[in-house]
């Protein structure tokens, strides 16, 4: 028992100072994989275009004779493809009072909120990009919005059984594509795809993106590399438990998951050479009009994907597990 009339902690319970630590952790994960290895270049209008063109296929017969005239070939024009524009926006209002007080781990709540809200924009354009949503022009009461990657890929689009999607050959990719019978990702789908890219682009793309689950069964493929290790003398032996190189037929893959893609259907193998996020107006912020005793500040990114040579990727769907 504790003697009579001992002072204690309790006793003192509005005479202590808190201990909280002048920090704030963020709990979330920030990076955004795609987008930041990605390349960048300018827009100079809301709807963003680019022309992409063919090479007719190779004709083992194309003899001439001597002497013979020159005779001429059709020849079509470029593509002229495009995406829009989209406006990623969000604003803060900060009370004077909440401005001036002392805070753990921010001094100005304003720069601590334009710097959170940076970093979730960030997040909004890259899960804007492994998204399936459709180009959308807008108008005065519709958000104009952009393609995503699920889309744009269409020439090596691995689907499940009745699945599709629609080739975008000039204009934007408006149209959604259409859902296949669902089936779980196997080696075998995925080899089909390298193949397949391969065939119609001569190379593969240097990286796929995976949903979580789905790079855990990526990793149990065959042509992972360096799957097992030689132990030797008396040193402890490692058991690998991730796969990040696939050794394919036609060159070694990374794979790389993708904490966005959770609960996805789609696994999207890209070469970032073909990939830019193209700028109409980058990342800012501006301080809003006062109405009171408050400030307003909003951030805003104003940008679209562009997928150049849309061959060089592909795209399997319809996955189920994801």
């Amino acid at each position: 028992m504790v003697p009579t009339n001992t002072y204690t902690r309790f006793t003192a319970a509005n005479n202590v100072r808190e201990d909280l630590a002048d920090f704030i952790a963020m709990q979330d994960p920030e990076s955004t994989p795609i987008t930041s290895a990605a390349g960048r270049v300018k827009a100079a209008q809301t709807f963003h275009e680019w022309s992409r063109d063919a090479l007719r296929a190779p004709n083992a017969d194309n003899a001439a004779l001597d002497g013979d005239d020159a005779a001429a070939s059709a020849k079509s024009p470029p593509q002229r493809v495009g995406n829009y524009c989209q406006i990623f926006q969000d604003t803060v209002i900060v009370s004077g009072r909440a401005e001036i007080v002392d805070k753990a781990g921010k001094k100005s709540e304003v720069a601590y909120q334009k710097g959170k809200m940076y970093k979730e924009l960030q997040r909004d354009f890259e899960k804007a990009v492994v998204s399936s949503n459709v180009a959308v022009l807008g108008s005065g009461d519709v958000a104009p919005k952009m393609a995503g990657l699920g889309v744009m890929l269409y020439t090596n689009a691995a689907h499940g059984v009745g699945g599709s999607t629609v080739a975008h050959t000039s204009g934007a990719a408006t149209v959604a594509p259409t859902a296949g019978t669902a089936r779980p990702l196997t080696e075998a789908i995925y080899k089909g795809a390298l193949q397949t890219t391969y065939i119609n682009a001569g190379k593969v793309p240097k990286a796929v993106y995976f949903s979580p689950a789905h790079k855990q069964v990526a990793s149990a493929f065959t042509g992972i590399a360096q799957m097992r290790y030689e132990v030797k003398g008396d040193n402890q032996g490692t058991i690998i438990g991730a796969a990040d190189v696939y050794v394919s037929d036609f060159g070694a893959v990374s794979h790389v998951p993708h904490y966005m893609m959770a609960g996805s259907t789609n696994v999207y193998g890209l070469d970032l050479s073909e990939v830019k996020v193209v700028y109409l107006r980058p990342y800012a912020s501006k301080e809003l009009g006062k109405t009171g005793d408050s400030e307003r500040h909003q951030c805003l990114l104003d940008a679209t994907l562009r997928v150049e040579a849309e061959k060089a990727c592909f795209k399997i769907s319809d996955l189920s597990g994801g």
